[in-house]
């Protein structure tokens, strides 16, 4: 019988949810949308890095403007408190998923082995 590993998956998810790192990433994140200014320049410096990173994808170089706003944004968004919060328990969360993607990763990784021995 073969396992259907995007049950797994989805089961994953589902659980990843109730998790203590999930649950203080999503209350960091409602808690700096509920600061406006806050908000607003997370957004604005989410749009400027997404349009850098599209740009720099398609072999364009930065403009020395779009270098100092993205870096200008980074450093205002950066002092808010609530953007320190969130920017925290999204590490924890990296972490975690860092911590899973090793468990997933091990039979390969095991495979490979194999070859060194």
């Amino acid at each position: 019988m073969m396992v259907n590993i995007y049950d797994t998956a989805n089961d994953l998810a589902k659980q990843m949810r109730e998790t203590q790192e999930y649950t203080a990433l999503e209350a960091a994140f409602n808690e700096m949308m509920a600061d406006k200014d806050a908000f607003e320049l997370f957004k604005n410096f989410q749009k400027a890095q997404a349009a850098a990173q599209q740009k720099q994808m398609q072999g364009q170089k930065l403009t020395e403007d779009e270098i100092k706003n993205v870096q200008n944004l980074a450093s205002e968004v950066s002092k808010k408190d609530v953007v320190k919060k969130l920017m925290e328990k999204e590490r924890q969360m990296d972490a975690m998923m860092q911590q899973l993607n090793q468990t997933i990763t091990a039979p390969i990784q095991e495979l490979y082995k194999k070859a060194m021995d």
